[in-house]
């Protein structure tokens, strides 16, 4: 059976007939159905002139710039028409390429490897295909002939024997066969190869139908009303399997994948038929029962696209004697009725992107030898969201809004762009001159301008926003000028200079060959911080008035205090006299006090003989001595001591029980007798020489026992001077101070404000880190240190909750008297603990473990941060083991229920994995509820949780603390007696199935913390148990 062209315009239908060998016969009539599709927009068709009688137009980028062109095929004239398009969906005149007798079809594809597009075209009126090498600019060298089957028509290229060459399929209509033709690379093809198919092939497409990785032919049979299949064998060859029956006189064969089901489908116009059919594939090569819609009058050509932009595709059919229809696809295989909306008449159709928009535009192919274009359109109203914007110059820019109203269907751009006002582009911010795209169903777009943060005070000052030229059938509203104001910072600029009163100066006269110094008391300068110098004056006029060059160089005194004083400041060693000096004030925005005779402060020098230097060397003992006790009784004591040496002489002895001083003898002095004593008391004794300077020796230093009363029955003791009749014990200390406190996180020292000192008790600190590590020690090594309530020694971490933490350090004396010092403890704002880092980490090269976190960080299960380190050997936190378990088995997201009572203290970025993995019984916590986001997780531990995730039995249950229940089991290590009893039997099992080893020497170190570098390792060995990619 043969094609049916419509009656009418009989004269152009009389050549048709002779030219494209097609019969005339009636149309029948098409089924119709009820559902209405959404109504795509397009702008009214543009009629582009070709010449001659056209028989089809394709579409591809034949001069490789980015942008669509149509290629058009002139049957008489025998000419190949290029329209090279702009990208906005006009078109300029190209090449036109002569070919061979009644061309039919083009197909393109870069035949000899030089990167452009060459075309084929079948030539059905002397059996050849014309083959035209591109220049990559639109034009094509001559025509080269390749001989094929009798009345080729429909042509398809690709790679049939995987060569990486592109070939050719033909479809002969008068031989009933296909040649295929395997491309060399160079632009030649080898001697064909014929298959057979049914009767009158005129269309075909290439697909891998079985999904073997080779392709397959579907061939459009028209006279046999079937569909030949023919498989592919990789090498150039294909073997046919059973036809598929088709309607009547199929043509404009497609194949993609209508359901969505990841096989390819097929659809074909039958012409005598009035209808489409669609073909559902299976995956193997075979195809579903035909599915028939009506199509419209005597359909020639078919083609797809989503036009109605809903990610389904559609059917575009070219029918003769109405307007081109659309059938929209449902995404499952079905498609609705058919819908036309005063489309071009057309028999043949092609569509691609020609403006640029994301969506298939109309090309409708007329025999009267011109082509007709329908753009795809948008609609809707732009506007500015507001007429004005204010933004703090230091806000780093300042966001506009465009919304989309009455409509969001297709791509519609508009121009934004800045203009000047008060404020200037360059200073104040960065010009823009730019392009907002909305995309379909896209209502709002945002934009970022840079503000600049100007040094100094330069006022408020504004600059405008315009849109404009709304593209593809989007118009502008009203709102397209806004303002925006950027509002000053700084403050107004200081230009009050600050009040100085001379009268409050003084001067320090310092002995010869020590500086001389000026000072102001309270209330000498009316603001705190500023810059007082001196300018020595010399009054050379006599008039009482400051005069130019009577002033020297000003010298710094120094910096006003809150108080309004200033600390004694340097002028010089001067030469007694009286000297006048002029003194000003300059506060920091440079304004300074008045150079006047009113702020003259007279200053007179004596400058006396420098004085003997100070006596620092302080008395010492002889080598050897020592406190001596005798006379030992129930209420007193005799201590003994030798004679102690000085450079000036001794001064006295002091005499001191504990830490109080209860006498102080004269120089000649040996002994002392203290009475008053408790019996069977231990106490402390200490002498001290002082020279006449107060420089003090070193302690001599004993401790006694006193002996009980008469008839106790006590025996006799010792004391650190030898033998006594009482044992002898230190007497209870008052030292209550810290000797050293510093604090840490994350590795890094933290700063202390102020510096830590001994009789200073509160501090002040900032961190990002979610826990700091404090270091310290007593100043005697018998205190207690409790901290909120919890006693502890040289080290402590305290995990840190958003904003200030307080930490209270009590220091307890042996006496039982305390020192309490405070820590405010600041945590600013962070994000996750290893933000992605765009590049492989840079602080794990030649680590032992560098191919796991490698492989770790390509899973997505580890993560840097901004600067690309992973800091491998720190120790992992359990809200970050527990976020990186979590990545691996990709847990369903449990709602935050607060499983631990410092929910507070979990941080948000570990919320959802914690609550997760609690839910799922991964983690307990602790016996006190918590969970303690902070701390490091322990080998014992993170063992427990493998053991959960891998759910071994835990069968032989023990009590325990933190992550409890586990199996008991025989372990080969020397501290295995150090392993928690609730965690033997896991150790046991993830050290036989490889998740953990031992750390050498034959230990396990349960108690040890486990490390990032190791946490990787763990995560990679238990994804390769899981089976997890």
């Amino acid at each position: 059976m043969r094609l049916r062209l419509h009656k009418k315009r009989i004269g152009l239908v009389s050549l048709l007939t002779v030219v494209l060998g097609v019969s005339l016969l009636l149309p029948m009539a098409a089924p119709q159905t009820a559902k209405a599709a959404q109504r795509p927009l397009f702008h009214e068709a543009v009629r582009h002139d070709i010449g001659g009688i056209l028989y089809s137009a394709a579409v591809e980028d034949v001069n490789r710039d980015g942008k669509k062109d149509i290629i058009a095929i002139n049957v008489p004239e025998k000419i190949m028409s290029v329209l090279l398009g702009n990208g906005d969906g006009t078109f300029r005149n190209g090449s036109q390429s002569p070919v061979g007798s009644l061309p039919r079809k083009v197909a393109f594809a870069d035949f000899n490897g030089d990167g452009a597009v060459d075309a084929a075209v079948s030539s059905s009126g002397d059996n050849t295909l014309s083959i035209l090498m591109g220049l990559g600019d639109g034009s094509f060298l001559p025509e080269t002939r390749v001989l094929v089957g009798a009345e080729p028509i429909g042509l398809v290229q690709g790679d049939f024997n995987g060569d990486g060459n592109s070939d050719l399929a033909v479809a002969n209509n008068s031989s009933n066969e296909v040649s295929i033709l395997l491309g060399k690379g160079d632009g030649t093809f080898s001697t064909q190869s014929l298959y057979s198919v049914g009767i009158n092939p005129r269309s075909l497409v290439a697909e891998d139908f079985n999904k073997d990785g080779k392709l397959d032919l579907a061939v459009a049979n028209n006279s046999s009303a079937n569909i030949s299949i023919l498989l592919g064998d990789g090498n150039g060859g294909f073997a046919a399997i059973s036809p598929l029956s088709s309607g009547r006189s199929p043509i404009g064969l497609q194949a993609a994948d209508f359901n969505q089901d990841g096989n390819l489908d097929l659809a074909v116009a039958a012409n005598n038929d009035n209808t489409v059919n669609v073909f559902l594939g299976n995956g193997d090569g075979t195809f579903g029962p035909v599915s028939t819609y009506p199509l419209g009058s005597l359909p020639l050509d078919l083609e797809l696209g989503d036009f109605d932009g809903d990610g389904n595709l559609d059917l575009l059919g070219g029918v003769q004697g109405a307007s081109v229809p659309i059938l929209f696809g449902n995404g499952d295989g079905t498609f609705q009725p058919p819908f036309s909306d005063s489309y071009p008449f057309a028999g043949q159709v092609t569509s691609g992107d020609l403006n640029g928009d994301g969506k298939p535009d109309i090309v409708t192919v007329h025999a009267g030898g011109y082509l007709q274009v329908m753009n795809s359109a948008a609609d809707g109203t732009l506007n500015l969201a507001l007429d004005r914007y204010e933004v703090r110059e230091d806000a780093g820019s300042v966001t506009v809004a465009v919304y989309r109203t009455g409509g969001s269907y297709g791509q519609a751009k508009i121009r934004l762009l800045t203009l000047e006002g008060t404020a200037a582009a360059g200073r104040d911010y960065s010009a823009i001159d730019d392009t907002l795209v909305f995309d379909q169903g896209e209502t709002s777009k945002q934009y970022s301008i840079p503000i600049t943060n100007m040094v100094g005070y330069q006022g408020d000052r504004s600059f405008q926003v315009q849109i404009s030229t709304p593209s593809n059938g989007a118009v502008l509203g009203t709102q397209t000028v806004s303002s925006v104001m950027i509002l000053e910072g700084a403050d107004l600029p200081d230009t009050t200079a600050p009040i100085l009163d001379a009268s409050r100066f003084g001067s320090i006269d310092h002995y010869s060959g020590v500086n001389d110094q000026l000072y102001g008391d309270d209330n000498a300068v009316g603001e705190a911080g500023t810059v007082v110098r001196a300018y020595l004056w010399n009054d050379a006029d006599g008039d009482g008035t400051v005069g130019g060059g009577e002033l020297g160089a000003g010298l710094v005194v120094g910096i006003s205090m809150a108080d309004g004083s200033v600390p004694a400041g340097d002028i010089g060693d001067l030469a007694p006299g009286i000297y006048v000096f002029v003194v000003t004030a300059t506060d920091a925005s440079g304004n300074e006090s008045e150079l006047a005779a009113s702020a003259a402060v007279s200053v007179t020098l004596a400058k006396g003989a420098s004085p003997e230097p100070a006596d620092t060397v302080p008395p010492v003992w002889p080598t050897g001595a020592k406190l001596d006790f005798s006379g030992l009784a129930s209420s007193a004591v005799t201590l003994e001591w030798p004679e102690a040496s000085d450079d000036t002489g001794i001064e006295a002895y002091e005499i001191y029980q504990g830490a109080s001083r209860v006498n102080s003898l004269s120089a000649a002095a040996r002994s002392y007798t203290v009475t008053g004593l408790t019996a069977n008391v231990d106490y402390t004794f200490m002498v001290k020489a002082v020279d006449a300077a107060g420089n003090g020796s070193s302690d001599l230093a004993g401790s006694v026992r006193t002996p009980p009363p008469s008839g106790s029955g006590a025996g006799s003791g010792f004391s650190e001077t030898g033998p006594i009749t009482a044992p002898a014990l230190l007497a209870k200390s008052p030292e209550s101070r810290l000797k050293q406190l510093s604090l840490t996180a994350a590795g890094t020292a933290l700063v202390m404000t102020p510096p830590f000192q001994a009789d200073v008790h509160d501090y002040a600190a900032l961190t990002r880190g979610a826990q700091v590590s404090l270091s310290f020690e007593s100043l005697h090594p018998l205190a207690k240190v409790e901290i909120n309530g919890q006693i502890v020694k040289g080290k402590y971490t305290a995990d840190l909750k958003a904003g200030d933490n307080l930490l209270e350090m009590r220091i307890y004396a042996e006496d039982r008297t305390s020192t309490t010092y405070r820590l405010t403890l600041t945590r600013l704002p962070s994000e996750e603990p290893g933000t992605v880092s765009p590049l492989p980490f840079n602080d794990v090269k030649g680590h032992w473990a560098h191919a796991e976190m490698q492989a770790a960080f390509s899973m997505g299960l580890v993560k840097g941060d901004i600067s690309g380190t992973f800091r491998p050997d720190n120790d992992v936190s359990r809200a970050e083991w527990t976020v990186m378990l979590d990545r691996l088995l990709k847990s369903s997201r449990a709602a935050s229920s607060g499983f631990f009572t410092d929910n507070g203290s979990i941080p948000a970025w570990a919320k959802e994995a914690v609550d997760g993995a609690a839910e799922r019984g991964l983690i307990t916590g602790y016996a006190d509820g918590t969970f303690r986001p902070g701390q490091s997780l322990t080998r014992a531990e993170i063992a427990v949780i493998l053991g959960r995730v891998l759910k071994w039995p835990d069968d032989g249950k023990v009590g325990g603390n933190s992550e409890a229940g586990a199996v008991l089991g025989g372990l080969a290590f020397e501290d295995d007696a150090e392993i928690p009893a609730w965690a033997k039997g896991y150790v046991r099992k993830a050290v036989k199935q490889g998740l953990l080893q031992g750390r050498g020497a034959g230990r396990f170190a349960p108690n040890e913390q486990v490390t990032r570098a190791e946490a990787a390792v763990l995560l990679v060995r238990l994804s390769r148990i899981l089976d997890v990619s």
